[in-house]
């Protein structure tokens, strides 16, 4: 199969294209990455030598370039390309509308124009806005996003959902939990925190910290993806699918075990002024993956954060490359 993947160099991409050349490696991937802040060649360094990889640097809101570019004889889409930060939103939301509503709308077209393959548009559980406590929300809930993050999102979502209603095209969108591991930017939580933990800095917790989140492993989300994509008829049986997890924590109760992982002061944790319009809980009913697919999470979140932990001690280096900004507001 010929697969073209968007935004592999960045974390959930990188870990998608690795883990597939691995099963499938007489599979050819096709990676369109216009290498933005979050993404980096370092992330695949085993596909950079395998015989079925190329990388293009193309962004995925050029239509010219997009047209140029696109192999023939894809059959399978993996749409990861995407900015993705809330706080990044905050501060310039056109980049935002830009990439994951003008990008994927981008995407759709030459995939209708160029052979009609299988595209899978992956998302966020943000999409839904805020989850009271004590639930989850399925995929027919309707969408109410309240970042410019997540509008954008979901603005990617319903276009996807309208070129499959109207043009026919094999278009599944998949929805996922806050994921976390190895090689992940590090303006997200647990990497920043990790990070900061390591070299005796402050960690800036948003208000209290109260703020719930449900936590997936990067290894159980590909594998989710994955499992997904083996059976088209299973993945066609509705347009959208759940990755999630019953990891539900504080943020400030991972910024405290963070501190122990690192052998931190707890001290180093420090209160900084909310983010605008902050949503207090996402969580993702997911059961319908494990009906249809048997999946559901291996890693827990505490062995997880253990084996993060240790990456970034030894890739600490990696990790203060690739840091120095922070939202305005926090300045």
């Amino acid at each position: 199969m010929n697969l073209l993947v968007t935004g592999g160099c960045g974390f959930l991409g990188s870990h998608f294209i690795r883990g597939w050349l691995a099963r499938c490696p007489k599979d050819t991937v096709t990676n369109i990455d216009c290498l933005t802040y979050a993404g980096s060649v370092d992330n695949l360094e085993e596909a950079q030598i395998h015989p079925h990889y190329q990388h293009l640097t193309i962004d995925v809101a050029d239509a010219a370039a997009l047209s140029q570019a696109w192999p023939l004889a894809v059959g399978l889409v993996v749409h990861f390309a995407a900015e993705t930060h809330v706080d990044r939103s905050l501060e310039d939301a056109g980049r935002f509308v830009r990439t994951n509503a003008l990008g994927t709308q981008m995407i759709l077209a030459a995939a209708r124009a160029s052979g009609r393959p299988t595209v899978v548009v992956i998302s966020s559980d943000e999409v839904y806005g805020p989850t009271p406590g004590g639930i989850t929300f399925g995929t027919e809930q309707p969408l109410r996003p309240t970042s410019p993050y997540a509008a954008s999102k979901a603005a990617g979502d319903w276009l996807a959902v309208a070129y499959a209603h109207t043009f026919g095209l094999d278009v599944t969108v998949v929805r996922s939990v806050n994921v976390f591991g190895p090689r992940q930017y590090p303006e997200k939580l647990i990497p920043l925190f990790v990070t900061r933990a390591l070299a005796g800095e402050s960690l800036p917790l948003y208000g209290q910290g109260r703020q719930r989140r449900c936590w997936l492993h990067v290894d159980d989300f590909v594998a989710g993806l994955s499992v997904i994509l083996t059976d088209d008829d299973k993945r066609r049986s509705t347009p959208v699918w759940h990755l999630g997890s019953q990891d539900e924590l504080e943020n400030r109760c991972i910024a405290e075990e963070i501190c122990t992982l690192c052998e931190a002061d707890p001290k180093l944790i420090t209160p900084v002024p909310d983010r605008p319009g902050h949503d207090q809980r996402y969580a993702l009913d997911y059961s319908q993956t494990t009906r249809m697919f048997g999946w559901q999470p291996q890693v827990p979140f505490a062995d997880g954060l253990r084996r993060t932990v240790e990456w970034v001690k030894v890739n600490q280096e990696w990790c203060k490359r690739r840091m120095g900004w922070r939202p305005a507001f926090l300045q």
